[in-house]
């Protein structure tokens, strides 16, 4: 088994030698192997029997599959669902976790807020004020940022080291 790790912090995992990846980079190239290791944005990648190392910005995704259960994320039909108000689209993925939602003025609108997720379901980025946004109110936009950072997804260990999506919070 082994460890991999991202950017010597994070600890995404273990796996077995023999099982199943699909590496696709950026330019659009698809490459069937084995995940070997992913350290200082650097991804080990064993192809034909031949370790290939590439930089992690040049990685689009990493599909972990076995024989007996394959999943494919990229094509998953998204999701638009509504959860008490709050709308989000992240394919294949489900809310687990409702956002905390503040709002200590009078002020109405509703947020489109752009996110990535990590493959644990945390937010790892948000960008408030995407096409559907009512408001221009700056006070409104930093809370449904914050309030898009507290929602957490289903954990999906299968799935891209990233995946993008909007969630829709209304004040």
């Amino acid at each position: 088994m082994k460890k991999i790790i991202l950017s010597g912090i994070f600890f995404l995992g273990v796996m077995q030698l023999s099982a199943q990846h699909t590496l696709i980079l950026k330019s659009g190239e698809k490459m069937n192997g084995t995940l070997q290791q992913v350290v200082d944005n650097k991804v080990s990648f064993k192809f034909k029997g031949n370790v290939m190392s590439f930089p992690l910005n040049e990685v689009s995704s990493i599909s972990f599959s076995d024989a007996s259960n394959e999943m494919k994320v990229q094509d998953s039909e998204i999701k638009n669902t509504e959860v008490r108000g709050v709308k989000y689209e992240m394919a294949g993925r489900t809310l687990t976790k409702q956002p905390k939602i503040e709002n200590l003025t009078m002020e109405k609108g509703i947020v489109v807020v752009e996110i990535t997720i990590d493959k644990y379901g945390h937010v790892t980025k948000a960008t408030p004020g995407a096409e559907g946004t009512t408001t221009t109110s700056n006070y409104l936009l930093t809370k449904a940022k914050q309030a898009a950072e507290s929602v957490l997804f289903d954990n999906c260990p299968k799935c891209p080291l990233e995946s993008k999506g909007t969630i829709t919070i209304p004040f």
